[in-house]
């Protein structure tokens, strides 16, 4: 919860409850990274209907910029890839255009824009990644 707070700050965060919520219907897409013995970041990811869902990513400031964002999505991608999705798709604010280069250098395209997507009333893409083979 704390790289989750500190990485999602004014109220972007998602709460601990729904942090629950998720983990009890797929605890499998939760990776998280460590370094000696302490979480560095995570990833969440969720089957939804005949595809997969990517629900969130984040780093913790100081690891940031060292490949763990990397290497945490490829992990998850593989993961669902494996397990037989053949699309995942994401949603990323339209502001955060450090979040849509890095999901675009991992393979997804952006297929429309939602308005007032977010509680707080920011706009969202929705992007999609095939599963190829």
């Amino acid at each position: 919860m704390e790289i989750e707070k500190v990485s999602f700050p004014n109220r972007e965060a998602y709460s601990e409850n729904y942090f629950k919520k998720l983990y009890q219907k797929y605890s499998e897409g939760f990776i998280v990274a460590e370094n000696e013995g302490k979480i560095i970041g995570y990833t969440i990811g969720r089957p939804k209907n005949e595809s997969a869902e990517i629900i969130s990513l984040a780093i913790h400031p100081n690891w940031r910029q060292k490949g763990v964002g990397r290497n945490l999505t490829n992990f998850l991608i593989n993961h669902l890839k494996e397990s037989g999705f053949k699309e995942i798709f994401l949603h990323v604010r339209t502001r955060n255009q450090v979040a849509i280069s890095f999901y675009k250098e991992s393979g997804f395209n952006v297929l429309k824009k939602i308005k007032n997507y977010y509680q707080n009333g920011d706009d969202a893409y929705l992007m999609k990644k095939k599963l190829d083979g």
